[in-house]
């Protein structure tokens, strides 16, 4: 059969060397998410679900979905992205607890701007503490974060022993 074109193909055996899929799962295509299931998983992420659980959720909701565990890590990574918006970890984080009305307080080194102290308190903690100021529990926990910067922690006591988050420090020394 002679052609103008330069690529020619010919068929040789024209059977597959396996079998069809009958599921579609793992296929990119098949799995990706919809609009609704999306926004589910966002919601579903601020309340803090574990990825399995909104995979279980969403394959309960819809029983032809074939997204997979992966699926579900990067639409999670996608909105934390697109959430913190261009800004490093400590911007978003006092974003986030002025966002949310924390008494917050930072001290930074003045030629570098680095942030060498960092307290928050959410205020119904102080209202708490306010209630309650007779017994305060002030704990150190050192080098187990990232940044291996002592944790300071105050926890307060009612008097009928309950205890209650005052407040926590992040301290350079």
């Amino acid at each position: 059969m002679a052609t103008d074109d330069d690529w020619v193909i010919q068929v040789d055996c024209g059977v597959h060397n396996h079998p069809a899929a009958n599921k579609m799962e793992g296929h990119s295509f098949a799995g990706r998410l919809s609009t609704k299931e999306t926004e589910l998983l966002v919601d579903m992420s601020k309340s803090l679900v574990k990825p399995r659980q909104i995979l279980s959720t969403l394959k309960q909701r819809d029983t032809q979905n074939c997204s997979v565990m992966k699926t579900i890590y990067n639409a999670r990574q996608r909105f934390r992205v697109k959430e913190k918006a261009g800004r490093s970890q400590m911007q978003q984080l006092l974003a986030k607890l002025s966002e949310n009305n924390y008494v917050e307080w930072h001290r930074c080194e003045e030629d570098t701007n680095i942030v060498t102290d960092l307290f928050w308190a959410h205020p119904v903690s102080l209202d708490m503490l306010r209630t309650f100021p007779h017994v305060l529990i002030m704990d150190n926990t050192y080098k187990t974060n990232r940044y291996r910067m002592p944790l300071l922690e105050i926890v307060g006591v009612t008097p009928t022993e309950m205890t209650f988050s005052v407040a926590s420090v992040y301290l350079m020394k």
